[in-house]
């Protein structure tokens, strides 16, 4: 599943009081999935990356106390008993949930830790007690493990009746929604038209050199702005490495040649909304780019586009009145994909657009 099919599994799972158990490579967005659910709840995440517990740590740390209690015979007699210490990260869903806060316990790298530790995992995560420790009722658990057989370290996995008691949801890279997301982190322009050209790069394993994966690619663009602003003073073979040691040689080599040819800008909110008069100059260019690009654009242009409105900093029925000469402009697929994501992820732009005669009628004219 991709992200948006497996963020709609995962609400539904939760909703239904199960425990879900997100399946997916490193670095595809798993964690990023998570935190979003739990911003859309107003919940607060707090995490255990199963590969850093030793034994017996998530249990807590043993200690004897002593108290007093009558016999058979009246008398007064003293006994021990074992009193476990809370980990801290119990202590911090104790603190949330006594605010009166919700909170998603997210437990990673579950089949990453000792066989020991993911017992006592398991029992906090299936049986929502541990050591006499109970998890509140306003804890949801989401559980994550990277695919078995997927890269060269070692595992541990769990039995059968463990396996049965998870919902399994396997989470899929998507270079199209990995791309709305881009959008929306700022990642560089030249960096998210690199995926689009070369979606393939997106997820892929590299064998005897590094994987490169969705996480490779955000920190390859903070790498990328750095590198253009001093890029007098940064040799190419310095770049070169860097972008090397997050995606390998071969994928490093595609990227630094990519980032140095000949670049067109994408067009822009500028080009569009900010010019006094729509021209045919512009629907020239547009038609002169690939649908790639165009897509980029669009995404770009929408995310500004539904900020302003949203801020009440334009005019919005004469912005949708160039939106819709914009769109006009497009490949008639390429038109309709744009239009039933403005539907979905901009609500701004879709409550004054929907209103709009124009915007209608492109969008049906293109099934005549």
């Amino acid at each position: 599943m991709n992200f948006s099919e497996t963020m709609q599994s995962l609400n539904i799972v939760l909703e239904a009081r199960q425990v879900p158990l997100l399946v997916g490579g490193t670095g595809i967005g798993k964690t990023s999935l998570v935190a979003k659910v739990a911003l859309t709840h107003g919940w607060t995440l707090i995490t255990i990356d199963g590969n850093l517990l030793k034994e017996g740590e998530i249990g807590g740390l043993p200690t004897v106390k002593t108290h007093k209690k009558r016999n058979a015979s009246g008398d007064v007699e003293e006994e021990k008993i074992t009193v476990y210490a809370i980990h801290h990260k119990l202590y911090e869903v104790d603190q949330a949930v006594s605010q009166g806060q919700s909170v998603i316990l997210f437990i990673d790298e579950i089949n990453r830790c000792e066989h020991a530790v993911q017992q006592e995992l398991m029992n906090l995560i299936l049986n929502r007690e541990i050591n006499g420790y109970q998890l509140p009722e306003k804890v949801h658990i989401v559980a994550a493990m990277n695919p078995v057989n997927s890269y060269d370290y070692e595992v541990t996995e769990m039995d059968g009746a463990q396996e049965n008691r998870f919902v399994w949801l396997y989470m899929e890279a998507d270079y199209k929604q990995w791309l709305d997301w881009a959008v929306a982190a700022g990642i560089e322009e030249r960096v998210m038209e690199f995926i689009s050209t070369f979606p393939e790069y997106l997820n892929k394993v590299n064998e005897d050199d590094i994987n490169a994966t969705p996480r490779s690619y955000e920190r390859i663009s903070n790498l990328y702005t750095i590198y253009k602003a001093k890029k007098e003073t940064i040799p190419r073979s310095v770049f070169f490495n860097l972008v090397r040691g997050n995606v390998g040689a071969i994928i490093a080599e595609e990227f630094v040649n990519f980032v140095e040819s000949e670049y067109q800008p994408l067009v822009s909110y500028e080009d569009v909304f900010e010019q006094p008069t729509w021209s045919s100059s512009m629907e020239k260019r547009i038609r002169e780019e690939s649908h790639t690009r165009l897509y980029l654009a669009a995404r770009n242009i929408l995310a500004q586009l539904e900020q302003r409105i949203k801020d009440k900093e334009i005019d919005a029925p004469k912005a949708i009145e160039r939106l819709v000469a914009f769109l006009r402009a497009y490949p008639v697929d390429l038109r309709i994909a744009v239009m039933k994501s403005i539907k979905q992820d901009m609500p701004h732009v879709y409550n004054q657009a929907q209103y709009d005669a124009a915007f209608v009628d492109i969008f049906f004219a293109a099934y005549r």
